[in-house]
């Protein structure tokens, strides 16, 4: 029975806690509401219980102007109470949660609702905007704004450690930094985005200062072996990914940053480093060009970390899974849509029932913003205005939205 899944499926030592298998549950964006709901995050959270480990879906850190309308937090006690109903389910099942801790920088918007009540301008590392990315909750659609330089980052470091405090008291088992996808630690350390000059900017020693900070400001609430970060190497989404003296995608340029920067992390005695491969998907065409970085970072980071887990994450089918971690080559394996489409993704694999996984078909991807259900047909509808649903959702996941 999943016999021949049997590395996927062996437990895994992280720290003092023992994963059950190593099917990591990726950060899904679900746009379900701004505080857990009762009747929406518990089921949703504790049918997927039977992963090795649940990363939460992002949380941000503060009010601010996302590109998605319903997003959940951790800066209040709402957000404890709401989270803490989660996290007993959870571990009622069994699983094991840690909570992603979000700040998306450079890439909110001054229109949107929550960034006008928040009174704030949108910050960034530098006064550079970035290219690409679409503001559908905001009239028009606009793009990215030019952030305003943020003046003392450690306000913002601050911020992450109240996170950190705030989702030990939900229940949490960990936190993880996103420190991916062009969001704001992403932004201080790539170096086309953070043109300072003062000591969080310039050499590569000054640029991690950021992260290293907010890490830092974690610790003081979870010890470093219940502490994850992402990371994506080959940058694309929301125009990030190093670059040569050209302004080409340069892999070099990317080893040189991410692998100075995993040397530091990997003295840390982290839980983990989750590591983003590249993904088509996840690449975006800038002046007729993709914008991401095409290498392999799993293969060149490995050797780096010696003393920390590495999970690899992007597109792993279960039998590519099993063999890059009987390889060595990762860890564990961070599973994203497939678990959207398969509450019990494990329990298929146990089974030996992988051929009845839901796969993902054309036109599932990037799934956008309406739910029609009035006299229209039931569906999702897609950022190309395509309605689409698989049939074997469960009835909750016809209830929100998927962004991961």
């Amino acid at each position: 029975m999943g016999s021949e899944f049997q590395d996927l499926l062996r437990p895994l030592k992280m720290g003092d806690l023992q994963l059950k298998n190593r099917v990591v549950m990726a950060s899904l964006t679900r746009n379900r509401d701004s505080f857990p709901r009762e009747n929406l995050h518990v089921p949703y959270y504790t049918e997927r219980a039977g992963t090795g480990l649940i990363i939460s879906e992002a949380a941000l850190i503060c009010p601010q102007g996302v590109e998605w309308t319903s997003m959940p937090g951790i800066y209040s006690q709402e957000h404890v109470e709401g989270w803490k109903k989660v996290i007993d389910a959870v571990h009622e099942k069994g699983g094991i949660i840690f909570c992603q801790l979000h700040h998306v920088g450079r890439v909110a918007h001054p229109g949107t609702r929550v960034q006008r009540e928040s009174g704030q301008p949108v910050p960034g590392p530098s006064a550079v905007a970035a290219r690409g990315g679409k503001f559908r909750n905001v009239p028009g659609g606009p793009g990215y704004v030019i952030p305003t330089v943020i003046e003392d980052p450690k306000k913002i470091i601050e911020l992450y450690g109240n996170a950190a405090r705030l989702a030990k008291e939900a229940g949490f088992d960990g936190v993880e930094i996103h420190n991916a996808n062009g969001y704001l630690p992403m932004q201080f350390l790539e170096s086309h985005s953070n043109r300072r000059e003062d000591e969080w900017g310039g050499p590569l020693e000054n640029r991690m200062r950021f992260s290293l900070a907010c890490l830092g400001k974690m610790n003081e609430h979870f010890p470093w072996s219940r502490i994850g970060v992402k990371i994506a190497p080959c940058g694309g989404y929301n125009d990030m990914g190093e670059l040569d003296p050209n302004g080409n995608p340069s892999p070099e340029a990317a080893l040189a940053t991410y692998g100075g920067f995993c040397a530091e992390l990997d003295k840390l005695g982290l839980a983990y480093i989750q590591v983003m491969r590249w993904w088509a998907s996840y690449d975006l065409m800038i002046d007729g060009k993709p914008r991401g970085v095409q290498w392999d970072p799993i293969a060149a980071l490995r050797p780096i970390l010696k003393n920390t887990l590495l999970f690899g994450n992007t597109g792993f089918t279960p039998e590519e899974a099993n063999q890059w971690i009987q390889k060595g080559h990762i860890d564990a394996a961070v599973i994203g849509r497939p678990l959207i489409y398969n509450p019990d993704y494990v329990e298929k694999i146990q089974s030996g029932l992988v051929d009845k996984l839901y796969q993902e078909q054309p036109g599932d991807e990037h799934w956008w913003y309406k739910w029609r259900n009035n006299d229209k047909k039931d569906g999702y509808l897609n950022w190309a205005g395509r309605a689409i649903i698989p049939a074997n959702l469960a009835t909750e996941d016809r209830l929100s939205l998927i962004h991961d």
